[in-house]
């Protein structure tokens, strides 16, 4: 068989066409276009995981804003609670300050009301049973009262001691006797050697009347006094019925 290599060489020639053609109009369109798909694709993806990460950030940040906020939203409310209970400790001290200090001032009050009203009746009582009383020893003394008031008031001179005596005398001065009533030259006569018997002999003796020692004697020299008189009783019975009328404190209440 005898080859034409005329044929041979025009459809190695063709072949070689067609490649070309092939290659030039087929393949590389469709390799460029692949070749384009695949970077379009890369980039899609690379675009995603791109969007991924940050994505990924965004909830990290999220987390993070989140985790902040509750231990912010914490911390606020504990110092909201530290706070309200400042406060109320604030507005219990002060109800119970203003409490007390009313309760103070209500006690102060009442004492002080209290101590008015006992001062004025016991003064009105005192001054009444005082007055009732000089009244009626008043109208009760007689020569025979006023006679053993004096023998009374000499038996107080019998029965002083030494030391009582020097009190009494000072040297250079004199005695005063007073009476609520007058006393006769007799009396005064019966006085004056009681004083010189029991006290000292040759002292100057000097007598007055003094209504206010009612139904009593009394010798005075100098600061010192020695006697006898119902003033004296009064007086006492005046002073246990201050005392008996006296303010009692009021006692604070438990808070």
């Amino acid at each position: 068989m005898t080859i034409d290599w005329i044929t041979v060489t025009a459809q190695i020639i063709n072949f070689l066409i067609l490649v070309w053609l092939l290659q030039h109009f087929l393949y590389q369109p469709i390799t460029n276009a692949m070749q384009r798909r695949e970077e379009h694709i890369a980039e899609r993806l690379e675009e995603a995981e791109k969007r991924e990460q940050e994505a990924d950030q965004r909830a990290q940040d999220y987390r993070e804003k989140s985790e902040r906020l509750e231990q912010d939203t914490e911390q606020i409310q504990q110092r909201a609670e530290r706070e309200a209970d400042r406060k109320k400790k604030e507005l219990l001290n002060e109800a119970r300050e203003e409490v007390s200090k009313t309760r103070s001032n209500w006690q102060t009050q009442v004492r002080d009301e209290k101590e008015d009203f006992l001062n004025n009746l016991r003064h009105q009582t005192t001054d009444t049973v005082a007055i009732v009383a000089r009244k009626a020893l008043g109208d009760l003394a007689d020569s025979a009262l006023e006679e053993q008031i004096v023998q009374s008031f000499i038996a107080r001179l019998q029965s002083l001691d030494e030391k009582s005596r020097k009190s009494i005398v000072k040297e250079g001065e004199k005695v005063t006797i007073s009476s609520a009533f007058e006393l006769d030259s007799s009396v005064r006569g019966k006085l004056t050697r009681a004083v010189h018997k029991h006290l000292e002999e040759h002292l100057e003796v000097d007598y007055r009347q003094s209504p206010e020692l009612l139904c009593g004697v009394e010798l005075s020299s100098g600061g010192t006094s020695l006697g006898w008189n119902l003033a004296n009783y009064l007086e006492a019975v005046d002073n246990t019925m201050a005392d008996a009328f006296s303010p009692v404190e009021i006692e604070k209440e438990e808070a």
